[in-house]
Formats: structure tokens, C-alpha cells, sequence
């Protein structure tokens, strides 16, 4: 869902190793909202793009961190955009 600023954060993990991918959720998401990273979910960019949303780099806090952006004006289309990309997205979770 877009934050109060229309942007919805992500990375971008191509190339990079799970390890990796999960130590900068570690580092830049989790411990900045203290709590534990459970996991999290993958998704190609066609999919983002396919759905009239822009994917626009943000190197702020890490050069790999992107915001998906260009949501509708009109709010109650958000949540069955971000139902349809949950759909198509990977749910990968860290084993306890």
C-alpha cells in the first residue's frame, strides 16, 4: 500500500544472494521499525509496471532501495492493486 506520500518502498534484488537480500532488510527495515524481519515477498517489476504503477530509484538509505509510485488518486483502487501484486508476488519466510 502507498505510504501518506503515494510511494510504496522497496528493493531491488536482482542478482543478490538470499543472504544478502535478508541482511539489508535486517539492517534497513527491520531494526528502523524495531521489530523482526519475518521475511518477505518478491515480485518482477513487469508486474508493478503492468498495472500502470512506475518503479523510481531512491538511493536513500541504500542504493538498491526503490519506491513503486503513480497510485491512483482514487484510494479504493489500492488495495486491489496491492491484493493483485500480493498475489503474484513469492512469500519467502526466515525459519524460527
Amino acid at each position: 500500500m502507498p505510504n501518506r506520500d503515494g510511494e510504496t518502498s522497496i528493493y531491488r534484488i536482482i542478482d543478490l544472494h538470499d543472504e544478502e537480500i535478508f541482511a539489508i532488510g535486517r539492517h534497513f527495515v527491520a531494526d528502523k521499525l524495531k521489530q523482526p524481519l519475518i521475511g518477505r515477498a518478491d515480485i518482477v517489476v513487469s508486474e508493478i509496471l503492468g498495472r500502470d504503477l512506475r518503479v523510481e530509484p531512491c538511493p536513500n538509505p541504500h542504493p538498491r532501495h526503490a519506491n513503486i509510485v503513480e497510485w491512483p488518486e482514487d484510494e479504493s483502487k489500492h488495495k486491489l492493486i496491492a491484493l493483485e501484486l500480493a498475489a503474484e508476488a513469492e512469500l519467502l519466510l526466515i525459519s524460527p
